[in-house]
C-alpha cells in the first residue's frame, strides 16, 4: 500500500556520494594507451614496475688525524689577517683628516740608523809600484818555440797496414758473398727457365729444333727471290687494273716474307701444335 512518503537510500546521501565519487563520465576514446617503440619488444614481464632499492652506501673514510690538523689549522690562522675586519668604524664626514692630524694618529716612523759595525778597508795613501806593461811578443815567441822544438817520441811505432799479406786482395767474405750471389742469379734463372718450360707444355708450345728452323728459313728466302725476281720483272707502265693488282699483290707477298725470314732469324723459337 503507498503511504506517500519516497523510498529512502539505504545510506543516507549514497548516490550523491557516489557520483561524486565516480566524477564526470570519461570518453574511453581520449585516454593515452602506452605503445612500445617496437612490437616485437613487448614484455609481459615488467608490467607492474618494480620498486627501486638504493644501494647501501659505504661509510665515508675519516682520517684519524683529521682532529688534529684541523687543531694545528685553527692555532695558525689569524682572522682578518688579508682582507681586515668585516666592519670598521669610520668617522662621521665633518670629522675629515686635517693638516698636521696624521702626526697625531699615526706611529711615528723611526729613522734608519746605517750600521756602523761594518766598514770597507780605507783607501791607500801610497799608490804604490806601478805596473809597466811587457815589451814581449808573444805570438811570434810561439811560432819560434813550435819551429825550434823537435817531435815527441812514441812509445811504439804505428802500425804499417801497407805491409800486410793481404793489402790490395778482394776480402774472403766478399768472394764468398759473389759466390753466392752467382749462386742464386743461376738458380733463379733456372727455375724461371723451368716454369717457362712447363707453362709451355701445358698449353701445347714446345721449343722449334734448329734443323727444322733452318730448312724453314732457307725456304723462305728462297721462295723470296724467286718473287723478287718475278716482281723485277714486271713492266714499267702500270696502266691497266690488272697490272696494279698484280703488281700491289707481289708487293704484299714481298712484305710477308721479310716479316717471317726477320721471326725465323732468332734461334729461341717455340710453336704451338
Amino acid at each position: 500500500m503507498a503511504t506517500g512518503v519516497a523510498p529512502t537510500h539505504p545510506f543516507p546521501g549514497g548516490r550523491a556520494t557516489a557520483a561524486r565519487a565516480r566524477g564526470p563520465p570519461v570518453d574511453p576514446r581520449s585516454q593515452v594507451i602506452p605503445v612500445p617503440s617496437d612490437a616485437h619488444e613487448e614484455n609481459v614481464y615488467r608490467l607492474i614496475p618494480e620498486e627501486y632499492v638504493a644501494p647501501a652506501k659505504e661509510q665515508r673514510y675519516r682520517s684519524q688525524f683529521a682532529e688534529q690538523v684541523r687543531q694545528e689549522y685553527k692555532s695558525d690562522c689569524k682572522p682578518a689577517a688579508s682582507m681586515g675586519p668585516a666592519k670598521v668604524v669610520v668617522n662621521h664626514p665633518s670629522e675629515f683628516v686635517k693638516r698636521g692630524d696624521r702626526e697625531k694618529i699615526g706611529k711615528p716612523v723611526p729613522k734608519g740608523q746605517p750600521d756602523r759595525t761594518v766598514r770597507k778597508a780605507p783607501v791607500p795613501k801610497e799608490l804604490g809600484e806601478e805596473f809597466q806593461p811587457s815589451q814581449k811578443d808573444f805570438i811570434k815567441q810561439n811560432a819560434l818555440d813550435n819551429i825550434n822544438s823537435a817531435p815527441k817520441k812514441t812509445a811504439g811505432k804505428s802500425p804499417s797496414y801497407l805491409a800486410k799479406k793481404d793489402y790490395g786482395r778482394t776480402p774472403d767474405y766478399l768472394k764468398r758473398r759473389i759466390s753466392e750471389l752467382k749462386e742464386t742469379e743461376y738458380r733463379r734463372a733456372q727455375d724461371l727457365a723451368e716454369q717457362e718450360r712447363t707453362k709451355s707444355a701445358r698449353e701445347g708450345i714446345v721449343p722449334l729444333p734448329d734443323e727444322e728452323r733452318a730448312r724453314i728459313l732457307d725456304g723462305l728466302k728462297a721462295n723470296w727471290e724467286k718473287l723478287n725476281s718475278d716482281y723485277q720483272k714486271l713492266s714499267l707502265t702500270v696502266d691497266t687494273v690488272p697490272k696494279i693488282a698484280r703488281k700491289v699483290n707481289m708487293e704484299q707477298q714481298l712484305k710477308q716474307y721479310e716479316e717471317l725470314i726477320e721471326k725465323f732469324s732468332h734461334t729461341n723459337i717455340h710453336v704451338n701444335f
